[in-house]
C-alpha cells in the first residue's frame, strides 16, 4: 500500500475489524508492526499475517480502559526518543439503546474506551512525535460524529470528541511536522455489531433495522483499503463512503433533512 521503508507503525484495535485489516494492507517488507488489542490470540495470528506479507510484528495485549496500564507501556516501549512513523487509533465499541435505558456505567465504559483511552494514546504518541519532529496520527472516528445517531447516543458522541481532538491537533501538530487526520466510516461489517451492548433491544433486531435503512454496508477490508488511499494522499478528514460523507456534509447546513433518516431510525428501534 505504497508504504516507506523502515517504517514503524503502531495499530490498536488490531486483533478485529477495520484495525486488522489496516494491519494486512500495510504489512510490507521494511514495516515494523506494534499490533495493541484485548485478544493475545487474535493478535498473534494477525501478527503472522502481517509476517507473512514480508512485515516484523510485535504484540501486545491490553484494555485502553485501563489507563495504568496503558501509560506504563507507553512510557517503557514509547519513550521520546523512540521513532514511531504512524499512529492508528481504531480500537472502540458501540452500544444501542434510548438514552432512558442507558446506565450510567454504559457510560462511563465507552468513554473509557473510545475517548478517554484514545485521547490517551493520541497525546502520547503526539508529544514523542513533536520531540522527533515528525510523524502521522490517524483517528478512527464516524459519520455519527456528524450526524449523531438515535438509539447509539453514547457512540456519537464519544466519536464527536475525537473529532474536537482531531480539529485542534491537526493545527498545532504542523508546525513540527506532525500530521493528524481522521476517517469517519459510515456502517462497515465488522464484528462490533455482535460485541455491542444492547439496551432494550437484540443484535438480530439492530442489524436489520440497520439494513433497512438501504445504505451500503463496506466490508471492512474495503474500509481499510480506502482509508490508506485517502490517508497518503492527506486528506486531514475522509468519511467514507460517498453516502456518508454527503450526510457528513448536509448535516450542519439542512439538519432537517437529516431529520428523516433519524426519525425512521428511532421508530424502527421503537416497533415490537
Amino acid at each position: 500500500m505504497d508504504t516507506a521503508m523502515g517504517k514503524t507503525i503502531v495499530v490498536t484495535g488490531a486483533s478485529s475489524g477495520i484495525g486488522r485489516e489496516l494491519v494486512l494492507q500495510l504489512a510490507e517488507p521494511g514495516v515494523d508492526f506494534w499490533l495493541l488489542g484485548r485478544d493475545q490470540g487474535r493478535l498473534e495470528k494477525v501478527a503472522a499475517e502481517a509476517v507473512e506479507r514480508g512485515a516484523a510484528a510485535k504484540t501486545q495485549s491490553l484494555d485502553l480502559r485501563d489507563r495504568e496500564q496503558s501509560a506504563a507501556f507507553l512510557n517503557e516501549t514509547f519513550a521520546e526518543g523512540v521513532e514511531v512513523d504512524e499512529v492508528y487509533l481504531s480500537a472502540a465499541f458501540t452500544m444501542f439503546g434510548e438514552v432512558k435505558d442507558l446506565r450510567d456505567e454504559d457510560w462511563q465504559r465507552i468513554y473509557e474506551t473510545n475517548l478517554l483511552g484514545a485521547v490517551q494514546w493520541a497525546l502520547h504518541f503526539f508529544r514523542v512525535m513533536v520531540a522527533r519532529g515528525g510523524g502521522r496520527i490517524v483517528v478512527l472516528s464516524s459519520l455519527a460524529a456528524y450526524t449523531g445517531y438515535p438509539t447509539a447516543a453514547a457512540y456519537a458522541t464519544m466519536k464527536a470528541g475525537l473529532l474536537g481532538l482531531f480539529r485542534s491537533l491537526w493545527y498545532e501538530g504542523r508546525r513540527h511536522g506532525v500530521f493528524c487526520q481522521i476517517v469517519s466510516p459510515g456502517y462497515v461489517d465488522t464484528n462490533i455489531y455482535k460485541a455491542a451492548v444492547f439496551r432494550n433491544t437484540t443484535y438480530e433486531k439492530t442489524v436489520g433495522n440497520i439494513r433497512k435503512l438501504g445504505f451500503p454496508m463496506l466490508t471492512a477490508e474495503e474500509t481499510a483499503v480506502r482509508i490508506i488511499r485517502n490517508v497518503r494522499k492527506g486528506k486531514r478528514q475522509y468519511v467514507l463512503p460517498q453516502y456518508a460523507a454527503l450526510m457528513a456534509w448536509i448535516a450542519p447546513r439542512a439538519p432537517f433533512l437529516i431529520d428523516r433518516v433519524h426519525r425512521e431510525v428511532v421508530k424502527r428501534f421503537r416497533e415490537r
